[in-house]
């Protein structure tokens, strides 16, 4: 990011219109994904042949109620685990056909994550949390600072950046998560059930912000909610029930 982002200063351009979804180009496209998992010798069947696409720097959420499947597909995208059938391709790369390490370098490279659980190290500082995925990169001590200074501004917590998790709120905790998801400046944005744990304010607080920022990094959020009262005007949704997709729109 060149500048600090200020998640008040984006306006809709879809608002006037909620209903027109601008076509653009597919980030991820998946035919026929299914996951089966063995418990002893019974197989359960968590995905039973989805398919669909997530566009380029545009809001997707994954719906439905729980058990569905949601978070199966979730970590399907997110490489987290690997399909039983199926084809997918992300950023026009058959992912499916990876190694466990390809896997691991691609996630590392294009993929963010935010956990409804935070998932924050308690005994570092905010910014020091924010810096931790750039331990392992050729960066300078001063440009890795510089860097998650920069996302923590652009989450609005450029004042607190010495607190320690344990001393913010839980709305506050994730805007952390989502500035360390940031700060690799990752292609693709998932996040399972990021408002789970925080009241109705803060939840759409923290959608809009991750709705706002694809913005500035041209990243395509996909958000997986069982509340549909937190999907934005103009965002694309994908509702899946009994591991199966039961509409996408």
């Amino acid at each position: 990011m060149n500048q600090a982002y200020n998640p008040q200063s984006f306006q809709y351009d879809i608002a006037q219109n909620p209903g027109a979804r601008p076509a653009r180009d597919v980030a991820v496209s998946f035919k026929g994904l299914s996951k089966t998992y063995k418990m002893d010798r019974v197989e359960v069947p968590a995905l039973k042949g989805v398919s669909g696409s997530i566009a380029k720097a545009a809001t997707t959420f994954i719906t439905g109620p729980s058990g569905s499947g949601k978070s199966t597909l979730l970590n399907l995208l997110g490489l987290l685990d690997r399909p039983t059938d199926g084809e997918m391709e992300i950023l026009g790369e058959d992912v499916t056909k990876l190694t466990d390490k390809q896997a691991a370098d691609f996630r590392a490279q294009h993929i963010g994550f935010v956990f409804q659980s935070f998932n924050l190290i308690p005994v570092l500082s905010l910014r020091e949390n924010v810096e931790f995925p750039l331990l392992n990169r050729k960066m300078s001590w001063a440009s890795r600072k510089t860097r998650a200074l920069e996302y923590l501004e652009a989450v609005g917590l450029g004042d607190f950046v010495d607190r320690r998790p344990g001393e913010i709120s839980g709305g506050q905790r994730q805007r952390v998560a989502i500035a360390r998801a940031l700060v690799s400046e990752p292609t693709l944005l998932i996040a399972d059930e990021p408002t789970a744990n925080l009241d109705t304010k803060t939840s759409r607080e923290i959608v809009a912000l991750m709705d706002r920022i694809k913005v500035e990094l041209n990243t395509s959020v996909v958000i997986c909610t069982h509340d549909t009262d937190l999907i934005t005007p103009g965002s694309a949704i994908i509702n899946i029930v009994d591991g199966q997709t039961a509409g996408e729109y």
